[in-house]
């Protein structure tokens, strides 16, 4: 009847106003309770399945989140915030495909909150394959989006895009916004840490260890031990080995858990001729993290110092076995078989070598700069097609050794999320 539909309204109304008034103050137990009789005296309504979906994610219930988002879109499917929530929630599992879909129908339906932008950008760069051509635009978005009063949805699109600007190669882009997120946020050690990084890439040394001293100014703690790494690593490709050695001792001692930071040390050992002592580093990486081709190659490189050179052969498999397309330790154990004279293998390792160095890749670039090796005749052509087409890189006075490993910390900043 007509009184008894009204008296389930009223009843309805009331329960929801109750859960919204327990979400307000962080009861979400309660909140869900209210929120699901709501549902049964009115399933149709779209906005308690939204807001009982809220509670549940911030209780950490994910899928009963999305559950209920998806019935929120199910009853009333033109309210773009059903799914701009069940994105974040798909972006919270590492179903990014699934978010990016969620954020592009919030889209459709809404194309002036810039947020909406911003996070589908996110998804994009979190993507196996990152698409960093559409996070770019999204965040262009995004930042065109914000408004003067809007600060920190500024800050953090113009963060992100420094990142992404980056990741693309577009370095001076890249400087460009991150310097612009300082000037919005100062206090925030992120932007000079991603800033830093940049200078390093661009070969600009010195301004990346001032960034990084002025990052480390603002942490305190465990959380200084990747500046002090990033910043030991500066120090090291300037030869400053006394201030590069100071500061991987200084990120050892407040992270010991971190293999990156004993391999870099290690690096650095190698670098000044300590093979002992690198030995010793490189065997910490790898009892913290034993499946980093990277560091088994160190050990090879250490062990090819100290003219140990079976073990230095059998650290290089090692460094293959895990990753059999590893062009330094193919270009080491080149190397080591020529010297051999074991000509077949060094020919089949430098052959490997050109198929998987790309033109102008670091790896090419120094394969070059070995011509002046007397290679046996049956590696010298192979050899001498890497000098041909990498004859534009800089002269670097090594051969390629495993990368040193710098931390970033654009994933931490790019947790911002939606509203609610």
């Amino acid at each position: 009847s007509t009184s008894d539909d009204k008296r389930k309204l009223k009843e309805a109304n009331d329960f929801a106003q109750n859960g919204k008034t327990f979400l307000r103050n962080k009861e979400y137990g309660q909140a869900i309770e209210a929120f699901s009789q709501a549902i049964v005296l009115r399933p149709e309504k779209g906005e308690n399945f939204y807001h009982r979906g809220i509670c549940f994610n911030k209780l950490g219930e994910t899928q009963k989140a999305i559950a209920d988002f998806s019935m929120a879109i199910r009853a009333e499917g033109k309210v773009y915030t059903y799914y701009e929530h069940r994105g974040q929630c798909h972006r919270k599992l590492g179903n990014f495909e699934e978010s990016i879909k969620d954020y592009s129908s919030a889209i459709r339906l809404e194309n002036s909150t810039g947020s909406l932008y911003y996070n589908r950008a996110i998804a994009y760069m979190l993507l196996s394959n990152p698409d960093y051509n559409r996070a770019l635009e999204d965040f262009d978005q995004a930042v065109k989006l914000s408004s003067p009063i809007q600060t920190a949805h500024k800050y953090r699109a113009l963060y992100n895009r420094g990142n992404c600007l980056r990741k693309m190669g577009r370095l001076i882009e890249s400087a460009a916004d991150l310097k612009h997120a300082i000037e919005l946020d100062p206090t925030k050690p992120e932007p000079h840490n991603n800033l830093a990084l940049t200078c390093l890439e661009m070969g600009k040394l010195q301004d990346a260890v001032e960034m990084f001293t002025t990052a480390l100014q603002l942490v305190q703690g465990a959380d200084a031990a990747m500046l002090y790494n990033n910043r030991g690593l500066s120090y090291m490709r300037m030869e400053d080995f006394e201030h590069a050695f100071a500061d991987f001792n200084a990120a050892v001692r407040l992270n010991p858990n971190q293999p990156n930071y004993f391999f870099n040390r290690g690096n650095a050992h190698i670098a000044v001729n300590q093979a002992e002592e690198a030995l010793e580093d490189l065997d910490e990486a790898i009892s913290l993290s034993p499946s980093v081709p990277a560091y088994y190659h160190g050990k090879g490189v250490a062990y090819q110092a100290l003219g140990r050179v079976e073990e230095a052969i059998e650290m290089l498999d090692r460094a293959l076995g895990l990753n059999p397309k590893y062009v330094p330790s193919l270009y080491h154990l080149g190397l080591i078989y020529h010297a051999q004279n074991k000509h077949q293998q060094a020919s089949q390792m430098f052959s490997a070598v050109i198929r998987l160095a790309p033109p102008d890749s670091p790896a090419s670039g120094d394969l070059a700069l070995q011509a002046e090796l007397k290679l046996h005749q049956h590696a010298r052509d192979d050899f001498m097609a890497v000098v041909k087409y990498s004859s534009r890189r800089r002269a670097a006075a090594h051969p390629p050794a495993a990368s040193s490993q710098c931390e970033r910390s654009e994933g931490r900043a790019a947790l911002g999320g939606v509203r609610g």
